[in-house]
């Protein structure tokens, strides 16, 4: 301990903590700055901004923008709140299929022993070694076929079991002692309940820390709405389609204000939910 503090007094170590607060400072400002422009940008009206006061404070403080995105933000009839229901059902709907799907297909491979059960391992981290270029085509023709393109079945295909979550739920469920799934067997439960309420309810701060980081990627997702879910725009997909349809006649500040009424739920979410977010450890995925 002696020798530790020694080393955090030395001069080299004080000059390079006080470099990494400046680059962190910087970091953070480089994030805050174009938030503080874009919500000044959301109070101006839609002349000011056009023409003549593009960087500085707004002449008249428009509040008003944020009612009007209600109404003003429509895409192909869908208003903000459908929008907003759309990315609610997508979102969640997507984050608790993925995560369910891969906490049992993790569960399996890590606990129980079958021929393949390795391999199956290995092929995941493979998986998310290969970059997969070019395959937006025939998942397109896959989709079609299977007759959920813009429909809300769509959400099925969330249910991959692979990826990064299988990998963090596989080190935790193999690292979990298996004496009390045993003592359940004895008492008569089967693997089904074992499953749900052995071994389940000791991963639940994982599965909610993975469930949140899931609904905060489904949230932001507006590729996949956008190509398969048209007749469903989500916030993300919808606000980007509204920009692109309304070129002449789009109202900035009001989209402006649209899309940081959009990023509300996520920053609640993080800020109730930060620490739960970061006791994933990525590092463990490879384990086992």
């Amino acid at each position: 301990m002696e020798k530790r503090n020694k080393i955090f007094r030395r001069p080299g170590f004080a000059a390079a903590k006080v470099i990494m607060v400046v680059l962190m400072s910087v970091y953070a400002a480089s994030l805050l700055i174009p938030l503080a422009w874009t919500f000044l940008t959301s109070l101006k009206s839609q002349v000011e901004f056009s023409t003549y006061n593009v960087n500085g404070l707004p002449t008249r403080w428009l509040f008003g923008n944020y009612r009007d995105a209600f109404t003003v933000l429509n895409i192909d009839g869908s208003n903000y709140f459908i929008m907003l229901f759309n990315s609610i059902w997508y979102a969640a709907g997507g984050a608790f299929i993925g995560v369910a799907v891969s906490s049992m297909v993790a569960y399996v491979v890590a606990k129980y022993k079958f021929p393949g059960a390795k391999f199956i391992h290995s092929l995941a981290i493979v998986m998310m070694i290969i970059p997969i270029v070019g395959s937006l085509p025939s998942q397109f023709r896959v989709i079609k076929g299977l007759g959920i393109l813009d429909t809300p079945f769509f959400l099925v295909t969330a249910a991959g079991g692979f990826g990064f979550n299988f990998l963090i739920l596989y080190a935790y469920f193999k690292s979990l002692p298996w004496s009390f799934a045993e003592a359940a067997f004895i008492d008569g439960a089967g693997h089904a309940r074992v499953y749900l309420t052995v071994m389940m309810p000791q991963a639940v701060p994982l599965l909610s820390a993975i469930g949140i980081m899931a609904l905060i990627t489904g949230w932001n997702d507006y590729t996949n709405p956008l190509l398969f879910l048209k007749s469903y725009p989500t916030l993300a997909s919808g606000l980007y389609m509204f920009q692109v349809i309304t070129t002449r006649e789009l109202n900035m500040p009001v989209l402006y204000a649209g899309l940081l009424l959009s990023a509300v739920p996520i920053l609640i979410l993080f800020i109730f939910f930060s620490n739960k977010i970061m006791t994933i450890s990525i590092g463990g995925g490879l384990k086992g």
